[in-house]
């Protein structure tokens, strides 16, 4: 089992689902799982009306309050996109972990969305935890 932290900082609802509706219109073929404490599927839905290409079928981007309720299927890359408060954020964390643990062969992408303004203070040591960031336009390695 090989998990990727992935970290991204956003500055508005709508700049987060701009980023995300980039970054998985060219990962369609992974299975997507969500955490989300407060949903964008408003903002998606802007997103998908002005383009030609539908992500919001494959992928709930509504909120997901209750964590250990989510089905987690066994899949060689899956990619995890988790939003939400510290404490939320944590809690997916370590329930994700826990669920992965018991599958073999696994390469997973753990992306820790987190308000600009909210953790600026902190983003020095977010980033130092993380593998990558991710931009606009994708990953990049942190040095």
């Amino acid at each position: 089992m090989k998990i990727e932290n992935i970290c991204n900082f956003y500055a508005s609802n709508y700049h987060l689902s701009v980023v995300l509706y980039e970054y998985l219109r060219k990962n369609n073929r992974k299975e997507i799982v969500t955490f989300f404490e407060d949903g964008i599927e408003d903002e998606i839905k802007m997103l998908e009306n002005k383009t030609k290409h539908t992500i919001k079928n494959k992928v709930n981007f509504s909120s997901n309050k209750n964590i250990e309720d989510t089905e987690i299927n066994e899949n060689k890359n899956i990619i995890f996109i988790l939003r939400g408060s510290n404490l939320y954020l944590k809690e997916a964390n370590s329930f994700i972990k826990e669920e992965l643990k018991t599958m073999k062969n696994v390469k997973a992408k753990i992306i820790n969305c987190y308000d600009f303004e909210q953790q600026r203070t902190y983003m020095k040591e977010i980033i130092k935890g993380s593998d990558k960031i991710l931009y606009t336009i994708g990953e990049k390695v942190i040095d």
